[in-house]
Parts: C-alpha cells; sequence; structure tokens
C-alpha cells in the first residue's frame, strides 16, 4: 500500500472491476484515462490479473486502486505502464474517476505518489504522460505541475469521430526534486 498526503494506492483486485467499468463508461474519465482496453468487465479482470508487481523485474505494468485516505473510498485509479527498467522510465497514467472529487486535490497527491514510486522506489531516472489534445485542463496541469512538452504526435488517436493530438510530456528526477511543491507535500504528510 502506498501512501499520498489524500490518497492511498492499493494494488488491483479483481472486485475491484464494476468500479473501474463504472468510471470507464464516464466518457469525461474515457478522454483522459487510457490506460484500458475495453469497457467491457471480462476485458477489465483481464487487464486486473495481468497487473504485476513492482517487486517482479518482469512487470511491465501496474495498476492501483485509488482512494481516499480518510474515508478509504474509491475515487480513482493510477497505473505505472511501459516500465523500462534497462532505460530506468515509465509511463504514468491516472484518473479521478468520481466527478464530485475531480479538481479538488487528489490528482495532485495521486500524481506525485506515483512519482515518488517512479524516482525513489524504482529508482528510474524518468517519468512520461501522454496526454491529448482535447484534454486541455489535463495537460495544462502537468505544465504547471512541472513536466516539460517533449514532442507531440500529429493526428494520432481517433476520439469522438475526430483525429487528436497527442501531447508527450516528461519529467525527470532531478526536475522533480527542485519542484517547490514536493518539500510541502512531504512536510503535510
Amino acid at each position: 500500500m502506498i501512501k499520498g498526503k489524500y490518497v492511498v494506492l492499493q494494488e488491483m483486485e479483481e472486485k475491484d472491476a464494476t468500479i473501474l467499468q463504472k468510471w470507464y463508461l464516464d466518457r469525461d474519465f474515457r478522454r483522459s484515462y487510457d490506460a484500458y482496453t475495453s469497457v467491457s468487465i471480462e476485458n477489465i479482470l483481464e487487464d486486473i490479473r495481468e497487473s504485476g508487481s513492482l517487486e517482479n523485474p518482469l512487470t511491465e505494468k501496474v495498476y492501483y486502486l485509488v482512494k481516499t485516505k480518510k474515508e478509504s473510498i474509491p475515487i480513482g485509479v493510477g497505473c505505472l505502464r511501459y516500465i523500462d527498467r534497462q532505460n530506468g522510465n515509465a509511463e504514468l497514467v491516472l484518473g479521478i474517476g468520481e466527478k464530485e472529487k475531480r479538481l479538488a486535490g487528489y490528482g495532485v497527491d495521486l500524481m506525485i505518489a506515483l512519482l515518488d514510486i517512479v524516482f525513489y522506489q524504482l529508482n528510474f531516472e524518468k517519468a512520461y504522460l501522454k496526454i491529448l489534445d482535447n484534454n486541455k485542463l489535463g495537460l495544462q496541469s502537468a505544465l504547471s505541475f512541472g513536466f516539460v512538452p517533449e514532442g507531440k504526435l500529429r493526428k494520432h488517436r481517433f476520439v469522438d469521430g475526430q483525429y487528436e493530438d497527442l501531447h508527450i510530456l516528461g519529467i525527470i528526477k532531478d526536475e522533480y526534486e527542485k519542484l517547490p511543491l514536493i518539500p510541502r507535500w512531504r512536510e503535510r504528510q
């Protein structure tokens, strides 16, 4: 179990599939979270079964159910995927599924918890995000947080009847450790 200031990350279990399906059926959530293969319960169960453990050096993807620290209520999902131990990097994918919990600080807390895993548990050099152009808030949030634009794949994904650009943003361990937010976050933990 990984704890943030406001959230707790737990490895996924099969019983979590129905919660995930509810979020995956939410159009707004789907537009910002793309670490799922389908909204069918069978495929969600398969994704959960394929999620590995960070202790296994062959693991390429780990899913976490995100719960509020105080009430232990499921509110979202976090994922590390394309875990590349040879080159020391991983992609972060995160989303707050419960609409009333969005824009309440849980996303930043989840981001920091995932980055702490990448930089301090895995001891990697870099983490990155991929954000669709239609997710303006997510893109602005990542840039404000400290992620650096690394590229854009033009008209890369077909979403809601149109092609969308895909932005790639990265953050390096040194950059992360220099963010003014991080020491304050650790003090309040």
